[in-house]
């Protein structure tokens, strides 16, 4: 059977809503509309307006670059602004909700490219709206250094040379953008004082930078820069990172996330905290919970006093309503998974991206305490996936949480496990194309939260430590039996795939079993002891295996799934990102040898431009459409 690439492109395709804003004084609302191109292999946003008391949506304008653009509103609510960036366009775009669209060239700013990542980026219309608050690369030299002395190791796409920084930009064009922040550092996630005076943004000064964004090991701070004079001064900082301020309409509350501590895995369960401007008066909101607020959703205010984000629950992501003199509220959404919540101060209605493992995301308007009012109807793809969710508690007692996902109208064909990255990320009750995909080629897909996962709880995290390919591995097999006794398909063909740390869990896999009929494995960690020195995370080794490879040669080489190849005989499709720095693709070269090498059937397949997450449309289509291939053709007669 071969992969429909037409249906695997149209799931991909299929417009995607997010990031919805109140305009000020609520009324309306603002959310953006990602729509993929494969063909082109590009993505474009649409604006899109929702009027909130007829509950009606239009479009407002198309053509904002990526499928995640930056948009603002203007205080007066009569405007917004966003940023467009690429290799051809440097500009800020303002448009009127009534129809009015200006331009403002940036192509002369004394800086390069407009940061994107969202742990830094930044778009924040000043509290007067005559200023825009933005995060952007220094120019790059113009010649490269060569030689290149001692190179930051920084990954993520933010370059080893030139610095991301705060920009300030005079909306009447008179003038070019002038820095806030020092070029000494990355610093972003910026946002304004009220009396529009200063900025509060994130920023690591302690000269530990490994990884400048993903990793919350790393001593991000809280800082002020002061406009008038360009001062910057600590606000507050520890004993973990601290990451996504915002500032409370009264000028005398902040919130943010806070990591507990420093050092660990590299995720934490992060704590939403309050403090009074100054930093001071610190207090943890959420710390009896035993649960981490999205690190992806900054805290947005609410009446009363109160802050909104979001709690990763198991695999839901719940909505919490917290305050210093109460505790958490759990707002009781009907869709599991709820991220990006926007307040309007007015009324305290919330808007968010809900979800499920089996409906797509959508903007939803929710009452103060968790009702729906609204759910917009974009994406327009009916799943064909029927889910269900189960606990198995293992012979030492530990509970693992599964997602299954099979053909809703006939007996699939085979069963896929489709371990998560991480360790320490999760599964979560998300709509996802890749297994949309999956089930509509008659496939039933099992992911399991084993041990060392996300959303269960402080020591349910750090149950994997030191034991990565050992009891984490044996959860996902455990889940597996248990779907396959649970429904009586034993014989099903069986196979594996992951990215990352999946990716990892699939090569270890290929050499531990001889179960699985096909694996495809990508941007897998195989050799730990060579990743040590080419990943920009090394902490990460440090942490999971206690200590370098030189302190630790022994545990790790017996954790390389590059180890245990020697008889490996499962097919094996490696697929891996040219420019990946998180796991580079020296590891999926030396899966790929030493599978030829055991005379295994394989294949290697390289993306050009690819970070370590795959985002190109083309080559997203071309991951699920290659490794459906191979599966069919790997498939037992």
């Amino acid at each position: 059977m071969t992969p429909n690439l037409p249906r695997i492109r149209r799931l991909l395709e299929a417009p995607v809503p997010t990031r919805p804003q109140w305009a000020p004084g609520g009324a309306r609302l603002v959310y953006t509309v990602a729509r993929a191109d494969t063909e082109a292999n590009r993505t474009a946003s649409e604006l899109w307006m929702l009027d909130a008391q007829r509950l009606r949506a239009h479009k407002l304008c198309g053509g904002l670059p990526g499928a995640d653009p930056q948009v603002t509103w203007a205080p007066d609510g009569a405007r917004l602004a966003y940023l467009e960036s690429d290799a051809e366009t440097k500009r800020v775009v303002v448009v009127g909700v009534d129809g009015p669209r200006r331009q403002i060239d940036l192509a002369d700013a004394p800086h390069g490219s407009v940061a994107a990542h969202p742990f830094y980026r930044t778009c924040a219309w000043s509290p007067a709206g005559d200023r825009l608050l933005y995060a952007a690369h220094d120019p790059s030299p113009d010649e490269p250094p060569d030689p290149v002395v001692d190179p930051r190791n920084d990954g993520d796409e933010l370059g080893e040379v030139e610095r991301i920084r705060l920009w300030v930009l005079d909306l009447d064009g008179a003038s070019p953008p002038r820095p806030v922040t020092s070029a000494a550092w990355h610093s972003g996630a910026g946002v304004w004082t009220p009396d529009g005076r200063a900025v509060v943004f994130v920023s690591n000064r302690s000269g530990r930078e490994e990884s400048a964004v993903s990793n919350l090991t790393q001593p991000f701070a809280l800082w002020r820069a002061e406009l008038a004079d360009g001062a910057e001064r600590l606000l507050t900082a520890g004993p973990g990172a601290l990451v996504a301020p915002a500032c409370a309409a009264d000028g005398q509350r902040i919130a943010f996330l806070a990591a507990p501590r420093l050092g660990g895995p590299h995720a934490h369960n992060m704590e939403l905290t309050a403090a009074d401007a100054a930093g001071g008066g610190r207090r943890s909101l959420t710390a009896g919970l035993d649960r981490s607020v999205d690190p992806q959703t900054r805290p947005v205010e609410a009446p009363g006093g109160a802050w909104v984000a979001a709690v990763q629950d198991g695999m839901r992501n719940t909505l919490v309503r917290a305050r210093p003199d109460r505790p958490p509220q759990l707002l009781a959404h009907a869709l599991p998974h709820a991220s990006l919540p926007d307040v309007d101060l007015a009324s305290g209605a919330i808007a968010c991206v809900t979800q499920s493992a089996a409906a797509p995301p959508e903007i939803e308007l929710l009452a103060p305490d968790g009702r729906s009012r609204w759910r917009s109807a974009h994406h327009g793809v009916e799943s064909a996936a029927q889910a269900r969710i189960w606990t198995l508690r293992r012979g030492d007692g530990t509970a693992i949480e599964s997602l299954a996902l099979e053909p809703a109208n006939q007996p699939p064909r085979g069963v896929i496990l489709w371990p998560h990255g991480g360790p320490h990320s999760r599964t979560a009750q998300e709509y996802r194309p890749e297994t949309e995909a999956a089930v509509r080629h008659g496939f039933a897909v099992v992911q399991p939260n084993f041990r060392g996962s996300s959303g269960y709880g402080r020591d349910f995290l750090l149950a994997d430590h030191l034991d990565l390919g050992g009891a984490d591995y044996a959860d996902c097999l455990a889940a597996l039996d248990a779907w396959l006794q649970d429904t009586g398909r034993r014989q099903m063909p069986q196979y594996v795939t992951g990215v990352s740390y999946g990716g990892y869990l699939t090569a270890w896999a290929v050499g531990h079993t001889r179960r699985f009929a096909a694996a495809a494995a990508v941007n897998a960690v195989v050799n730990v002891e060579s990743f040590f020195a080419q990943t920009d995370i090394p902490s990460w080794v440090v942490w999971e295996f206690g200590g370098s490879p030189l302190e630790r040669r022994a545990l790790v080489r017996q954790r390389s799934p590059v180890q245990h190849l020697a008889s490996a005989v499962t097919p094996t499709l490696v697929l891996h990102s040219a420019a990946d720095r998180r796991v580079p693709l020296a590891q999926g070269l030396e899966l790929h040898a030493a599978l030829r090498a055991a005379g295994a059937p394989t294949m290697f397949v390289r993306y050009p431009r690819e970070p370590h997450r795959i985002a190109e449309p083309a080559h997203r289509a071309d991951v699920i459409a290659r490794t459906l291939a191979w599966f069919f053709d790997h498939a037992p007669p």
